[in-house]
């Protein structure tokens, strides 16, 4: 399969929860996903023939902190360039956005660091542990 007449927009919530629903994540209510989405300090939903099949964002301060969050493409358009297009235009983003010293960090899948280090990304060093918390009210 070859990718044709892929447009970029802004991530949408529907586009958003379609791409969400394709992999195990847990489920997000859309006024929680609406609010979050408002506060990307960018993000790129490729379409091919109107289909979203892939996303990505940039969340953080927008002048140290970046972090990339839900990279996501669709399992019928995995392994033909998908992400890899996500990933440039990330990439764009941040090299015109940021000026000095800047930490970009992003938390992979196991089993794709290979597919981000050609971006530049490393894994953390044995003793700099990565940490996170999930919180759930439910």
């Amino acid at each position: 399969m070859k990718i044709e007449a892929v447009k970029s927009r802004p991530l949408t919530m529907e586009s958003y929860q379609i791409l969400r629903a394709t992999t195990d994540w847990n489920s997000l209510e859309d006024a929680k996903v609406i609010s979050a989405l408002g506060r990307d300090l960018f993000s790129v939903c490729l379409y091919v023939d109107g289909e979203a099949v892939g996303m990505g964002r940039v969340v953080g301060d927008g002048a140290i902190y970046f972090y990339i969050q839900d990279v996501v493409v669709h399992p019928q358009y995995q392994g033909i360039g998908v992400g890899k297009l996500i990933m440039e235009k990330i990439m764009t983003f941040l090299k015109a956005s940021i000026s000095g010293y800047a930490f970009i960090g992003l938390m992979a899948a196991h089993g794709v660091g290979e597919f981000y280090h050609q971006f530049g990304f490393k894994e953390r060093i044995a003793g700099a542990p990565g940490m996170f918390m999930v919180m759930n009210e439910e």
